[in-house]
């Protein structure tokens, strides 16, 4: 059986997910779910060449991967899909995809976000988003490698307010 691991980390590719996440669960295929990228040329080159070479990289639309999910997409090969923040994710659910978890492993610190985790902190709007996400079924939970205990990011949310 093949596995699909949701992600959201705003640095997108880099070692942590690479090392961490590709590698160490044997992954073969790692999806970058954005409209904002699907359609500039340079960036997704960048993140194409900064894999090797046995592991694909895909570029979609929320639209478009939700329509790639409705066939077998994610059962041809082991996946990690990277989202940038909760908005793509609920765009994407908004269309139709089915995620029953997510891992949220990077969401920067900028001075005006609440900080929920080490690596995870938090506006508003991205509020707003995990709580239609969650409520639309999927599990949120935070951490940044497979090996790190989970933290439920909804409790998180739940305490602050």
């Amino acid at each position: 059986m093949t596995k699909a691991i949701f992600r959201i980390d705003d640095r997108l590719i880099h070692g942590q997910v690479v090392e961490g996440w590709v590698h160490n669960l044997n992954l073969t295929r790692i999806v970058i779910v954005s409209d904002r990228i699907k359609d500039d040329a340079e960036y997704r080159q960048i993140l194409t060449f900064s894999v090797t070479g046995e592991i694909k990289v895909d570029i979609f639309g929320a639209e478009e991967f939700a329509g790639k999910l409705k066939g077998n997409y994610l059962h041809e090969e082991n996946t990690i899909v990277l989202f940038e923040n909760p908005n793509d994710i609920l765009k994407a659910m908004d269309y139709g995809a089915q995620i029953e978890k997510v891992n949220i492993g990077c969401m920067h610190y900028d001075g005006q976000n609440r900080k929920m985790t080490k690596n995870v902190a938090v506006s508003e709007d991205d509020i707003a988003a995990f709580k239609d996400i969650n409520a639309m079924g999927a599990l949120l939970e935070c951490r940044a490698l497979p090996q790190d205990k989970e933290i439920d990011l909804m409790e998180s949310i739940n305490r602050v307010k």
